[in-house]
């Protein structure tokens, strides 16, 4: 079964790529903006009220991150993915139904933070490592890569269907997109391992020994092992720098561009679609290069492109230079959303992957929730952009330094040897 055809890992792939694409984070990400306007002609919300919604969500989604991961260990990627889409499609029908009350449409965003952490990357991260060993790194780029479909699909079509039918029916639209669409999907295509069906990762040829095969799907320490390591904070510091890095400069891109580089709005606007091309690049880019090099080697090329960028934002020494900076950050940025689940099945096994790259995720955004608070404070005393952008440069050597101290990966051995009480392999099936 594992030569006939397309290896089934592509397709877990595939169904993974579908449910990233239209999960939350995409959904604030791309869409909150053109709900915004709405919200504003409709209600007269102002910026700041409207924003305070958005924040909410980012909260409780950093919170609830580790509590996904616990559940995706326990009860399996597909089905804890299937239930947070079902469940966000239930708050965006909640949304849709909201009246002229800020009470009410805070509640709605404090609901999709709380279900739906399970419809963004954490959910699937394990999948693809049992899936896949050589081609790892790949996998999940390609999977979290699919972003960049719904980052264009989701304005465009939102601003379409709030123009014809208004913001309430392009929310009910989205929520039966949810059920009728991306949840079948992922229930079709997302195989929580390759085990039960025969199968080894990559498409390998099984052994003799298919026990020992489905024992090895699942090895590492116990999560309280993981915590009390010294390579799970260093992880953990490095990944708050990078989001503090990463948010400190997205969220302020046109107040850094207009005073380093004198650029217009809409000049800083096309910068910003080159950085965000990048990151599709980025993802995909670093995921392949994590199959061909040691892992923290891969991560101090994403900061060293980031602090050539940084640099390059301080400088601005010409418009097309800024382009370039702007790729490199790009390619940074999305070469984070590699490193995080990769470098944690790499040190810590499968065991308790979706548990560690919660973690992981939660580090990153408590980062990213101080980053451009900080950085507005520095630039607003001094009146500059130029100060805060150097010391982001040089904040990238407490990660960079942190990567250097790791060593090789733990082998199947020593990761087996870590492993207690182990789930027991799941029962034989056919793979469709």
């Amino acid at each position: 079964m594992a030569n006939r055809g397309i290896f089934p890992g592509w397709r877990v792939v595939a169904g993974s790529g579908f449910g990233i694409a239209f999960g939350s984070v995409v959904f604030i990400s791309s869409g909150f903006s053109q709900l915004a306007g709405a919200w504003n002609h409709d209600f007269g919300w102002t910026l700041p009220q409207l924003a305070k919604a958005a924040t909410i969500y980012l909260l409780l989604q950093m919170l609830t991150y580790p509590v996904y991961g616990w559940m995706l260990d326990r009860w399996g990627c597909r089905r804890v993915a299937c239930v947070s889409i079902a469940l966000f499609a239930v708050s965006l029908a909640a949304l849709s139904q909201i009246g002229d009350s800020l009470t009410q449409f805070y509640a709605a965003f404090a609901l999709i933070g709380l279900v739906s952490a399970g419809t963004n990357v954490v959910s699937y991260a394990r999948a693809m490592a049992l899936w896949f060993d050589r081609k790892r790194g790949l996998a999940l780029g390609l999977a979290a890569g699919s972003q960049a479909v719904g980052a264009v699909v989701i304005p465009i079509l939102a601003a379409h269907m709030i123009a014809a039918t208004g913001w309430s029916d392009a929310l009910l639209s989205l929520a039966a997109f949810e059920l009728l669409v991306c949840l079948p999907m992922v229930a079709l295509l997302v195989k929580d391992s390759p085990a039960p069906y025969g199968l080894l990762p990559d498409g390998d040829a099984p052994s003799a020994n298919r026990r020992a095969d489905q024992k090895a799907a699942l090895v590492g320490p116990s999560r309280g092992v993981i915590i009390r390591s010294a390579t799970f904070w260093k992880f953990a510091l490095s990944f708050a720098v990078m989001g503090l890095t990463a948010y400190a400069i997205t969220i302020n891109y046109v107040f850094i561009l207009s005073k380093t580089a004198g650029l217009t709005a809409a000049e800083v606007a096309k910068v910003q679609a080159v950085s965000g091309a990048a990151v599709l690049l980025g993802r995909v880019g670093i995921g392949w290069l994590l199959d061909k090099m040691h892992g923290p080697w891969v991560g101090l090329i994403t900061l060293a492109s980031a602090v050539i960028g940084i640099a390059i934002y301080a400088t601005a020494p010409s418009p097309a230079i800024v382009i370039f900076g702007a790729l490199l950050l790009g390619i940074s940025i999305g070469g984070e959303s590699d490193l995080m689940p990769y470098l944690a099945s790499r040190y810590f096994g499968t065991r308790s992957l979706s548990s560690v790259f919660g973690w992981f995720l939660a580090a990153f955004f408590v980062g990213g929730a101080i980053g451009p608070i900080a950085f507005a404070t520095i630039a607003t005393t001094q009146g500059s952009a130029t100060l805060p952008l150097w010391l982001l440069v040089a904040l990238q050597a407490v990660p960079a330094l942190l990567f250097l101290t790791m060593k090789r990966y733990p082998s199947l051995a020593e990761l087996s040897a870590e492993d207690e009480e182990a789930p027991a392999p799941l029962a034989s099936a056919r793979i469709a």
